[in-house]
This record gives C-alpha cells, sequence and structure tokens, in this order.
C-alpha cells in the first residue's frame, strides 16, 4: 500500500513537472494535472493540499536532485574544470531524458510562487557551483573576480545549452552543446599574464 502511494505521488510530481514547465503552472487545471498522471482528480487532495502544495512539492524535490548531482560531482575527481564539465555533460543529458525536471531546476520563472522552503532550497544548487569555483580559484584555475559573479556567468552559458537540448534544437552530444559547455569554463578559467612588447613604446616616442 506504501508502496503504491509512493509510486502515486511519484507521478503527481512528473506531471507537474512536466505541464507546469511546458503549459504553464496557471493554464494548468487540477483535472488536467491527474488526466497527466492517470489518476482521478480526487486523487491530488489525498496526496497534496492544492495544486500550489504540488508545484512546490515538485519544484523541492528537483532542487534536492540537482544538489545531490552537483555534491556527487563535486566530491569526484580532478580540477574543477574537470568536476564543472562533468556536471554539465550530466545536465545536458538529464535535458535529453527528463526535459521538464532540467527547465524546472535552472529555468523556474514564477519567483511568486514558491514558498520559503524552495526558496531556500533554490540556494542549494547555486551554492554547490561556488564551490567548486571558490576552489578552482585556491587551485589558481578560475580567474580573479567574485565567486558569485563567475558561478552566474558559468550557469548563463550552461542554461542556454541545457535548454537547446530540452527543447530537442540539440542532442546531449551535439558538438554546439559540448562546446557550450567547454566555453563556460573558458569564460571563468585564469588567463595567463601576457609579459609587455619590449621596444613598443620606445619605438613610437622616437618615431622609429
Amino acid at each position: 500500500m506504501a508502496e503504491a502511494a509512493t509510486t502515486t505521488r511519484e507521478r503527481l510530481l512528473e506531471a507537474a513537472r512536466d505541464l507546469f514547465t511546458s503549459r504553464g503552472y496557471h493554464a494548468t487545471t487540477t483535472p488536467v494535472l491527474a488526466k497527466h498522471a492517470g489518476v482521478a482528480e480526487g486523487t491530488i487532495y489525498r496526496h497534496f493540499a492544492s495544486k500550489h502544495v504540488l508545484l512546490n512539492a515538485a519544484y523541492q524535490d528537483v532542487q534536492a536532485w540537482g544538489v545531490a548531482a552537483t555534491r556527487e560531482v563535486n566530491e569526484g575527481p580532478g580540477q574543477t574544470s574537470a568536476r564543472l564539465g562533468r556536471l554539465g555533460l550530466r545536465w545536458l543529458t538529464a535535458a535529453e531524458t527528463d526535459p521538464a525536471r532540467m527547465r524546472m531546476l535552472l529555468s523556474w520563472r514564477l519567483e511568486g510562487e514558491l514558498d520559503a522552503a524552495s526558496r531556500l532550497a533554490a540556494q542549494g544548487c547555486r551554492q554547490g557551483i561556488q564551490q567548486m569555483i571558490a576552489v578552482g580559484k585556491q587551485e589558481g584555475t578560475v580567474r580573479a573576480g567574485a565567486v558569485e559573479l563567475w558561478a552566474s556567468v558559468w550557469l548563463a552559458l550552461v542554461s542556454s545549452a541545457v535548454e537547446r537540448v530540452a527543447s530537442r534544437e540539440w542532442t546531449a552530444g551535439h558538438p554546439h552543446a559540448l562546446a557550450t559547455v567547454e566555453a563556460a569554463w573558458e569564460a571563468i578559467a585564469a588567463r595567463p599574464i601576457s609579459p609587455p612588447v619590449v621596444g613598443v613604446a620606445s619605438s613610437e616616442k622616437t618615431g622609429d
């Protein structure tokens, strides 16, 4: 009985992810949710008090998944470039197999519909990325500047590739998708300081 209840709950969470990120939260009614999940409408209320509660449960579930994936990568081998690369590739694969999950993780826009617990959960994945970048600064592989800034830059670029995969414009292994993940690292990677060009300034002054 408990197993059946868990399965039904998961189907409702999946339906919420699918419909809220495609049709839209306000445009999705509980009858539509129930039909998509293959349950009676009344079943929703045996698991969630309202559509709003279902949204926040689905959002928190996705964020917990994102935090776990980020932590797993962060605890893996290699320098920051390798770890961020693995995370980017994992997200591309997830966008291909479960686009709604990745859209809810990275692209949710209705902040006003999130409760306090969801807003707190939303910080977890970003903080994990910031931790990786902070380690990169200690390694000397990430350029000087605020960790929060470079996390935002990396996320913006990778999120753009994730959305294209989620929309079926690219596959997870498309060269453009892979190049975007690589470009996200290049955007925050430390750059060698170029030595001054000897003789240029003096020749300009003398007119030689």
